[in-house]
């Protein structure tokens, strides 16, 4: 909803559900949760990213969501557009808790560029300035424009008010580009050239890490690969999750969303309000100074000035355990609903090789094992495991 023209309309990530799907589904936002909500033969993952979407056709209220999970080992590097979101999410702290007049966060993440402290003062007390020379009408306009972050707000605030009396349901305006053909683009080539790119990074991870810092990761580690790599640069892309799973291959469900109100309540013989989820097979493997750091960000997330609850406030929804003895040191954080049970309601079926040859090179390696058992629960993932 931010990325709006006025008068023309907001731009979307897009992507292409099939399976009985004929347009277009629009990517609403993202949620990260530590640790997995999802769990895979009865593995719990270090945490799981949530693209949230909202259907072209809008009848029914559908929603659906792609789910991708994230992993540390002590061997990945850090993956390059998880560390773009990092630094975007901590320059937003930062904004934040200079608005509120609260102290920045003491701890550093190599590779992110700090905010000058009186910078972020400077802005605060502009936008502020602005604040005071508006009128009555301009900031009643900007409360409801404030009102919703995100088009799944919209959805749901309408479903919820729809029998209200005096209710109006509130449109989402797309930009005409949202309904485009796809790009005429060699996706094969693509997905080629990011599959490569990947693996010369994680050749170049190592070969630093083993030849200047004795095999071990540190934060000069850190920041030199993160400079060498150029990631200031990195052309965002919205799907990023996706291709840092390298899987064409995902479960499917009919199910409801996992954050209140939890939309997805099942009508019989109906696809109305239903969350249909794709769950990716794989793992994003990330480095542990990455996810230690999503973590951080979780428990220490303070409500942005003007927000209806805890202004500026503390206000995570995640349990946190803290050391005693230092409670800057962060034991634990949980933000996972608790596992549901499922039913021949939700429909599951595991979408793989026998369905269609994937674009990554890493999943046909995967379907050359002739061997199922040793395909789904000895070597599950593209890459070398020893089971789950």
């Amino acid at each position: 909803l931010m990325c709006r023209v006025s008068g023309v309309g907001s731009r979307f990530g897009r992507i292409d559900y099939s399976k009985g799907f004929s347009d277009w589904w629009y990517l609403s936002h993202m949620d990260i949760h530590v640790p997995s909500e999802h769990t895979q033969e009865g593995r719990r993952y270090d945490a799981e990213i949530q693209l949230a979407h909202f259907y072209s056709v809008s009848a029914w209220n559908e929603m659906g969501t792609v789910s991708v999970f994230m992993q540390a080992y002590d061997d990945a590097p850090v993956y390059s557009y998880l560390e773009t979101a990092i630094c975007q999410w901590r320059r937003y702290e930062s904004q934040v808790r200079a608005e509120c007049g609260l102290d920045p966060i003491s701890q550093p993440y190599p590779g992110c560029t700090t905010v000058r402290r009186d910078r972020e003062r400077r802005r605060h007390r502009q936008r502020n300035l602005r604040r005071d020379q508006m009128t009555d009408e301009e900031k009643q306009r900007e409360r409801k424009r404030k009102r919703f972050q995100n088009a799944a707000q919209v959805i749901l605030h309408n479903e919820r008010h729809k029998h209200d009396r005096d209710h109006t349901d509130i449109k989402i305006l797309l930009d005409k580009a949202d309904a485009e053909p796809a790009e005429d683009k060699d996706w094969d080539a693509w997905i080629e050239h990011q599959s490569k790119q990947m693996n010369e990074e994680y050749r170049l991870y190592h070969s630093l890490k083993q030849r200047d810092f004795g095999g071990n990761h540190t934060d000069d580690l850190h920041q030199k690969f993160r400079q060498l790599q150029e990631w200031n640069n990195v052309t965002w892309f919205n799907y990023w999750p996706m291709l840092g799973a390298r899987t064409e291959y995902y479960f499917r469900y009919e199910g409801t969303q996992t954050i209140p109100p939890c939309h997805g309540k099942r009508i019989p013989s109906s696809r109305r309000n239903t969350n249909h989820w794709r769950v990716m097979k794989d793992p994003i493997r990330i480095h542990p100074r990455q996810l230690e750091e999503l973590k951080r960000l979780l428990a220490d997330r303070i409500a942005p000035r003007g927000s209806l609850v805890n202004e500026c406030g503390n206000d995570t929804a995640a349990k946190v355990k803290r050391d005693p003895t230092d409670p800057q040191t962060i034991l634990a954080v949980d933000t996972a609903r608790p596992l549901m049970y499922t039913s021949k309601h939700h429909f599951k079926t595991f979408c793989e090789c026998k369905d269609w040859q994937s674009k990554w090179a890493e999943d046909r390696e995967w379907c050359s094992i002739q061997n199922i058992n040793d395909r789904f629960y000895e070597q599950p993932y593209n890459f070398e495991t020893n089971g789950f």
